[in-house]
């Protein structure tokens, strides 16, 4: 069960209220992103729309596997 809670805390870090991973986190980074500005495309590159998207699925599925599926 720690390494569950370990699991956790580090994933609750990067994603809502911690700097230790990468000296920062995702909603840090975010919450002041308003949607023009997240669905602008700058050359070749994906927008922050597309990436946050992307990012979201693929914890989706890391979720599933988590929860034995």
């Amino acid at each position: 069960m720690y390494s569950t809670t370990q699991i956790a805390n580090r994933f609750r870090e990067v994603l809502l209220n911690g700097t230790w991973v990468a000296g920062t986190n995702f909603k840090d980074q975010l919450s002041d992103v308003n949607w023009q500005i997240a669905t602008t495309k700058l050359g070749a590159l994906n927008t922050i729309a597309a990436l946050t998207f992307h990012i979201e699925y693929y914890i989706a599925g890391i979720v599933n596997v988590l929860e034995g599926g």
